[in-house]
């Protein structure tokens, strides 16, 4: 093959990977969102299958925004992974300036990734489906850091037995959505047993924007900030778990993201501060780790 030929088959195969957006495992993401005006959507968070997740039920995703060769570009912050961030350092460099606009253009993006059982919801969605992943951003998460600073949660609410629903209620705020009046329900339920024996955890690490190599982000960022196109961009290859940026080519070996997300960060919700009462906490856990030794089971049988 010579080499036009070999360079138009390299940029055929990379527009097949970078122009596809949708991913089967998307389809495990309940689309709360969707629901009208002035109306409730009621969940029970899960526990993560990762028992040292400091937040318990959530992960925090960190996402950098900017655009290159005319497209926008979504790149994971490298300080989640516990590395130097070349776009975070860009950001701050911007806003000791004084330049705000392009502060904020560099600055990360922070989101919030669960795992729900569905209770009640205006909106329809697969059923079959019994555990679901959930995303939102820091107005969910406010509310549920208020519910652990006012004392009102005798129980870590994830708990099975003994936790809380998540009352999730959409209102509008201008030509906004809000959901500043999310809340926890102030009495605590049990999930029912026949529920508990069907559920399959998620690892919520897994869906986080995958690492990139910091040769390919210091690329991407060096076109955003020039303006000039790249002739070749990076080379990526779509990822088994919805990855909210392409992971890069070659792969590199990210480093276990630290228990205490990297700073800037909202105050720690820690569910494990939460005491939990006596009589349910052995049960409990006992359920918790069957599910999670399921959930690695299967983890496993599927990287094999």
């Amino acid at each position: 093959m010579s080499a036009k030929n070999k360079l138009e088959a390299l940029k055929n195969a990379f527009d097949k990977k970078t122009t596809t957006t949708s991913n089967s495992n998307w389809k495990n993401f309940f689309s709360f969102w969707k629901a009208p005006d002035d109306s409730t959507t009621v969940v029970r968070f899960l526990p993560d299958v990762d028992p040292d997740n400091s937040l318990g039920f959530l992960v925090e995703n960190l996402i950098h925004e900017f655009p290159v060769n005319g497209e926008k570009k979504k790149v994971p912050c490298l300080e989640m992974y516990g590395h130097q961030c070349p776009v975070c350092a860009l950001s701050r460099k911007y806003y000791a300036e004084k330049n705000e606009d392009l502060g904020k253009k560099y600055y990360r993006k922070k989101s919030y990734i669960g795992q729900v059982l569905v209770i009640e919801s205006p909106i329809e969605h697969d059923q079959s489906q019994l555990v679901k992943l959930i995303e939102f951003g820091p107005a969910v998460f406010k509310q549920i850091q208020a519910a652990f600073q006012s004392g009102d949660l005798e129980e870590a609410p994830f708990e099975l037995k003994g936790g809380y629903n998540f009352r999730i209620k959409k209102t509008k705020s201008g030509q906004y959505a809000s959901y500043n009046t999310s809340s926890f329900a102030p009495k605590a339920t049990d999930v029912e047993d026949d529920v508990i024996e069907q559920l399959n955890l998620f690892n919520l690490a897994d869906f986080r924007g995958k690492a990139m190599d910091l040769a390919v982000v210091q690329a991407l960022l060096t076109a955003a900030e020039s303006g000039h196109a790249l002739e070749q961009e990076p080379m990526v290859e779509e990822d088994a778990t919805p990855a909210l940026a392409p992971a890069p080519r070659p792969a590199v070996r990210a480093t276990p993201a630290p228990s205490t997300p990297a700073q800037p960060r909202p105050a720690a919700v820690e569910p494990a501060a939460v005491e939990p009462a006596a009589g349910s906490q052995s049960k409990a856990n006992s359920v918790l780790e069957k599910l999670r030794a399921r959930a690695r089971a299967a983890a496993e049988s599927t990287e094999e």
